[in-house]
């Protein structure tokens, strides 16, 4: 007589399995890494990548409020919040992507983000700072922000990774891989990722989503850096 299989016996084995995958066989605790890192500033993007080598994290979740790894087919939108990067025509400075050598490049992953989600977002940034404004936002796309590569070695760039937080689960950001050493390469590599995001070309606060985001804000936040 063939034994009859227990069907809970059979989902529990196979989560188990998922698990062990998950953080054994690739041998990294991916949200451990980001918790761990999270706090150490300047220092961050080195300790991603000497934990986990060759964007080997963007194939697993790096926080639990993330719905799953960023796709290649994703829309970026990076937000900017400060006047000093934006020039005299109205678009963003490359310097506007600076801390994607250290300790990391915020993004929204806009192809996910909720509106009231963005507003939330953007509303507590706001009032972080009293100098802080709502300047614009760029948009990129994930697969080409990802082909970027050292023009000499063919070697990746850049790793885009899913953070989240609870209040904003469509966070996600950028980090230089353990290639971009020389001070040289770094510049290089803010300007090629200065050209994925549409050359600076930035939406304006009132256009973007329809300006549903916009009039979610309060009117001194709307009326700051105009």
């Amino acid at each position: 007589m063939t034994p009859q299989k227990c069907p809970l016996c059979s989902r529990l084995s196979s989560r188990l399995k998922k698990l062990i995958s998950r953080f054994y066989v690739s041998g990294l605790d991916c949200q451990d890494i980001h918790l761990r890192t999270h706090e150490t500033g300047e220092k961050r993007a080195a300790e991603i990548n000497a934990a986990a080598p060759d964007c080997a994290c963007e194939k697993n979740r790096m926080s639990k409020h993330s719905p799953h790894p960023i796709k290649n087919s994703e829309t970026l939108a990076r937000f900017i919040f400060s006047p000093m990067l934006v020039d005299s025509k109205g678009n963003a400075k490359p310097n506007g992507f600076s801390h994607v050598n250290s300790k990391g490049c915020s993004i929204q992953r806009d192809s996910i983000a909720r509106n009231d989600e963005l507003s939330v977002f953007v509303e507590k940034f706001l009032s972080g700072k009293d100098e802080r404004a709502w300047k614009g936002v760029l948009y990129g796309h994930c697969g080409e922000i990802r082909s970027i590569s050292n023009d000499d070695s063919g070697q990746r760039e850049i790793c885009v990774y899913d953070t989240a937080n609870l209040e904003n689960p469509s966070h996600g950001e950028l980090f230089q891989s353990q290639y971009v050493v020389e001070e040289a390469d770094r510049v290089e590599l803010r300007s090629k990722l200065f050209n994925s995001f549409n050359n600076g070309k930035m939406i304006a606060p009132r256009q973007f989503r329809d300006g549903v985001v916009w009039n979610n804000l309060s009117q001194p936040l709307q009326t700051r850096g105009q």
